[in-house]
């Protein structure tokens, strides 16, 4: 292999590089079906909380005061996901910059998510 060969790879990977490292630690972060088998299990929304804690889904219930409801849980995890998805907006470049935001659109046109 001489040095012409090796040029394209030198680059490859410049711009999303960050981007695809921060896709694949936001899916190992998904819950696992080992997951799923302790949480359906759980008799309470508090015992699903505590056993969230364990994962990546841990810290955004850890600061809710009072009881928990369905609403709460919703709302905390739409705004993790929101909060997920600008940053990986924020930090792409073209032309996948605009397919997020393609996706934006969409989302917030048909589902009136709040993107």
């Amino acid at each position: 292999m001489n040095e012409v060969d090796t040029v394209p790879f030198y680059n490859f990977n410049v711009d999303n590089g960050y981007l695809e490292g921060l896709v694949r630690g936001l899916k190992g972060g998904l819950l696992k079906q080992s997951d799923y088998l302790v949480l359906i299990q759980c008799e309470n929304l508090e015992d699903l909380k505590l056993h969230l804690q364990d994962t990546d889904y841990g810290n955004f219930l850890a600061n809710e005061p009072g009881p928990l409801t369905v609403g709460i849980i919703e709302s905390k995890i739409r705004e993790k996901l929101v909060g997920e998805f600008r940053y990986m907006r924020n930090q792409a470049f073209q032309p996948l910059a605009l397919f997020l935001d393609y996706i934006t659109y969409f989302l917030f046109h048909s589902c009136h998510c709040a993107l």
